[in-house]
């Protein structure tokens, strides 16, 4: 069972309100001209605003809970339909027959390349469908400003009414393996009906964080160039206390 095939009840209402990030990767795009590729595009939050911007979007995951909840986004808007294809790829043997101007990596999809060699051969692959002069942009926590916080206990997300006029209460709980740069999350959702029942359902899911000298030396690996670190969505400089590490990355365009 992937991480996702429990997730994928809950992703889309757990993360409706997050929009903070769409208007760096719509700036990203706008800046690129033709497709843009999205790895690890799950339910197609990032993908379908991409394509409601006027985009042609191809989006690839593992997940085939979460492709299935792309699928059934996408038939609800028939005008996006010509512009999105969706692909089941694992990233490590990503073989599509394109090649991009940009590929992007959203919200921690390549935190869940759980190895430096899952994350090293993922690069290369992504490295070999990028154009000359391709950029590649992914977005992973901070490593320090998470290894900082420690881990505590179950800890309460959000709370969101359901359409049945119940209550949907997300947790979650890290644990760190700081010697193996893992992290051991645990994501709780009650569904707590009307009438006070509780149905609980516990998701484990690991991610593996990056440093930044470990991400320009994975990057010069697999054949890009650093071009910048940013710290946020709005292209602040990344440094210490930043929540965020985006990267941005070049294909050379003479290699």
């Amino acid at each position: 069972m992937d991480d996702y095939e429990l997730m994928a009840r809950f992703y889309d209402r757990a993360n409706a309100d997050l929009t903070e990030d769409l208007p760096f990767w719509l700036g990203l795009a706008s800046e690129r001209s033709g497709p843009v590729l999205e790895l690890g595009c799950g339910s197609g939050r990032v993908l379908l605003q991409l394509a409601r911007e006027g985009h042609r979007a191809v989006g690839v995951d593992n997940s085939v809970a979460m492709l299935a909840r792309a699928r059934a986004r996408l038939a609800q808007r028939a005008d996006l339909g010509q512009r999105v294809t969706l692909i089941e790829q694992d990233l490590r043997s990503l073989a599509l027959e394109e090649q991009f101007p940009l590929a992007i990596m959203p919200l921690n999809t390549f935190a869940h390349l759980l190895s430096y060699d899952d994350q090293r051969l993922c690069l290369t692959r992504v490295r070999e469908h990028l154009g000359p002069g391709g950029w590649l942009a992914l977005d992973v926590p901070n490593a320090a400003e998470v290894y900082s916080a420690g881990t505590g206990g179950l800890a309460l997300e959000r709370t969101m009414r359901d359409e049945a006029g119940g209550e949907l209460m997300e947790f979650s709980m890290l644990s760190l393996d700081r010697a193996a740069q893992l992290g051991h999350i645990t994501w709780i959702y009650d569904e707590v009906a009307r009438d006070g029942a509780v149905r609980r359902t516990r998701i484990p899911m690991t991610l593996r964080y990056t440093f930044p000298a470990e991400m320009r030396a994975l990057l010069e690996l697999a054949g890009l160039r650093l071009v910048n670190l940013f710290g946020g969505y709005q292209r602040e400089p990344f440094e210490e206390g930043s929540p965020r590490m985006l990267v941005l990355a070049e294909r050379p365009a003479h290699d």
